[in-house]
């Protein structure tokens, strides 16, 4: 019955299967999907870093997932797929045997067609043709001689000048206001890869940051091994997390994290990454990773002797003489390791890690912050466990600290059915716990001082019909900045995605949150920590005109109250026009943007269709519009060509910013360009 209904279904895709490939654009895919975590994070605590999704996306265009081996941590790393959706294709396969195309990926239970055409660039089966050669038993030669080169080149400038360019400017940038990136990428299937990234940061004098890494990965016993930088992730980021990680998001795929292990580093954050050299060794149902690390980073010294430095600056900006002062002024040597352990349902792991920075680090203590990292050595160590049975998953990890100081978090995802999915999550952090490499699930950006409770539901009552939502209740033990007492606090959102077609899909989107702030009233002199609120609410709706007509619309309405206040109020309206020609390889996008907001409380967030590789979230606040055109031009096959030119007007405002980054009039103007080079 089963090979009848393939063979079915094949027959009826086999005439449109050629052209059905030719309008599946992966880039455009993949900023599809960048722009779904975007909009899972659009508030005033995101953090993420977006180009490592693109970077992992783009190594699955050429190293897609072979649906008929993958592992579930090898389906995890497609993140769009929920451990529901992971369990029953991994159920699918046990008990009807390996896929026959890709494309029988929509006949799966919990999958749909617009799911599937989302994974088809990025997967593959064993039959599929293109992907036939194997490159297990590939020597040396053949790996640094027949891979695939990348060339990335992009520049963007702001046309208005800022204070720090001027010549008068007491605190002067050293450099032009032309920020540059450049990129190379090398690589052999899934075998070898190595790369080198260069960044100029507009103000900076040179080409400031420079990173680079060679990855080889095997199927033997020695998995991968990493010279150079690199990031890392283990169990769920009580003691190491960099790279890309959500919080809170109305989406249940994101909270239980999925960690990498060690990996190859390409970003331009100058701070989130190891220098060194890192492996991972697998035996039996064993996984070893182990890492070194030496590096300098930017911190404030404190003394003529550079024995002291008070703080570590993570913008990565060297424009100004006191920034380039702080540049590489402190060590920092770093090891770990996590051992993993596989069986069956069963995978528990422990991991260790111990830095050092080569000066003592003395902050400038305030009530806020006297239980925060105050030392040059530290030490942290936990074990993390995951259980699955069936649909259901239970994950936890405890942690320590050198002052064995504990931090810990419990959750369980369920897969009820394909229309319901329910994920919950404790933590409890305490205020003492300090891990300076730490990404646990939390309310603020620290994993430090927070108890809480966080419940995420998924309903599809109809199959184009989907409520998705979460609660979370937190509370802080300890003082935190702006809040000058214990306090506690809640949020909550849900969201409503309709599609009526592929053409036509709408959501409405609702979020919520409530905790304590500090508040000064005027006729007193000693802060008072007080109830502060935060609604936003938003509707979108993406339709397909003409074929290959894109419109995408959205109003947002967002409210603010701090205590007696009034409530303050914003809205921002938006419009997408996006147009691919068929006979023209050119791709155009452009948004219109009117935005009205009482302050910086009610400002909105909505991320900007950008470049590969790059991307824009920008705050609206006060009042005026923003509009950008976004032009891609496909040369040759292995050229792209971006060009973005953006611009921002406000009203009642005669400049723009504070300090050296100020711009005299209303006017905020950026041209950006990109070429992609694959050889």
């Amino acid at each position: 019955m089963k090979t009848f209904a393939i063979i079915l279904f094949l027959f009826i895709i086999c005439a449109k299967t050629n052209a059905q490939e030719n309008e599946i654009d992966p880039i455009k895919i993949i900023i599809n999907l960048v722009e779904e975590f975007a909009a899972s994070n659009e508030d005033e605590n995101s953090e993420i870093d977006l180009e490592q999704i693109y970077d992992q996306f783009a190594d699955l265009l050429t190293n897609p997932v072979d649906l008929n081996t993958a592992t579930r941590a090898d389906l995890e790393q497609l993140y769009i797929l929920s451990d529901f959706q992971i369990s029953s294709l991994l159920e699918y396969i046990k008990n009807s045997g390996k896929l026959l195309s890709k494309y029988e990926l929509a006949l799966i239970h919990g999958f749909d067609d617009m799911l599937a055409e989302s994974l088809y660039p990025f997967v593959t089966v064993e039959s599929d043709s293109e992907y036939s050669v194997k490159s297990d038993t590939a020597n040396f030669k053949t790996m640094i001689s027949r891979g695939r080169h990348q060339i990335i080149a992009r520049a963007k400038q702001l046309v208005e000048k800022q204070a720090g360019y001027k010549d008068d400017a007491e605190t002067k940038f050293q450099g032009s206001p032309l920020s540059l990136y450049a990129r190379y990428t090398y690589q052999y299937a899934d075998r070898l890869k190595w790369n080198i990234t260069t960044e100029k940061d507009a103000g900076e004098k040179y080409l400031d940051f420079i990173s680079g890494y060679v990855q080889y990965n095997s199927k033997k016993f020695l998995k991968r091994l990493i010279v150079g930088d690199f990031q890392a992730q283990f169990g769920q980021g009580l003691v190491l997390w960099n790279g890309f990680g959500l919080n809170k998001s109305v989406s249940g795929t994101i909270v239980r994290k999925r960690a990498r292990g060690v990996y190859g580093y390409s970003s331009t954050d100058e701070n989130k990454y190891f220098r060194g050299a890192a492996t991972s060794m697998g035996f039996d149902k064993f996984n070893i990773s182990i890492f070194a690390s030496h590096k300098n980073r930017d911190a404030t010294i404190a003394d003529s002797a550079n024995t002291i430095f008070k703080t570590l600056q993570t913008t990565g900006l060297h424009r100004t003489h006191s920034e380039i002062d702080n540049k590489n002024s402190v060590s920092e040597t770093a090891f770990g390791a996590n051992i993993n352990y596989e069986h069956k349902n069963l995978r528990a792991g422990i991991s260790g890690m111990w830095h050092k920075f080569g000066a003592d680090y003395v902050r400038d203590l305030q009530p806020y912050n006297m239980f925060e990292l105050n030392k040059s050595a530290n030490f942290n160590y936990s074990a993390d466990v995951q259980w699955m049975w069936k649909r259901m998953i239970l994950f936890a990890e405890t942690a320590f600290d050198s002052n064995r100081k504990n931090a810990s978090l419990v959750g369980a995802t369920f897969g009820l059915e394909q229309n319901v999915q329910l994920s919950l999550l404790y933590r409890n952090y305490a205020r003492d716990y300090q891990s300076l490499y730490a990404q646990g699930f939390s309310d603020g950006t620290k994993t430090q001082n927070e108890e809480g409770f966080f419940i995420n539901a998924t309903f599809s009552p109809l199959r184009n019909m989907t409520f998705s939502g979460y609660f979370d209740i937190f509370a802080f033990p300890w003082l935190r900045y702006r809040a000058n007492a214990p306090s506690e606090g809640y949020s909550y959102a849900f969201r409503i995605d309709f599609a009526l077609s592929d053409k036509l899909k709408m959501y409405v989107n609702v979020k919520q949150k409530n905790n304590k702030e500090n508040y000064t009233p005027e006729d007193a002199h000693i802060a008072q920590t007080v109830e502060k609120s935060k609604f936003h609410v938003n509707y979108n709706i993406n339709y397909t005109l003409f074929g290959k007509l894109m419109m995408q619309n959205r109003i947002e309405y967002a409210t603010s109250k701090r205590s007696n206040e009034l409530r303050e109020k914003g809205i921002m309206i938006f419009q997408d026009i996006a147009y691919h020609f068929t006979s023209f390889p050119l791709n155009v996008s452009l948004r219109y943007a009117y935005f009205d907001t009482d302050s910086w409380n009610t400002c909105i967030y909505a991320y900007e269709n950008d470049m590969l590789y790059a991307y824009s979230v920008p705050a609206y606040y006060m009042k005026g519009q923003r509009f950008y055109l976004n032009l891609r031009y496909s040369l040759t096959k292995r050229i792209n060509l971006w060009l973005k030119a953006s611009q921002t007007i406000y009203k009642n405002r005669e400049s723009i910013g504070s300090g050296t980054t100020k711009i005299d009039g209303n006017k905020q103007t950026e041209v950006k360009a990109q070429i992609i080079v694959k050889l």
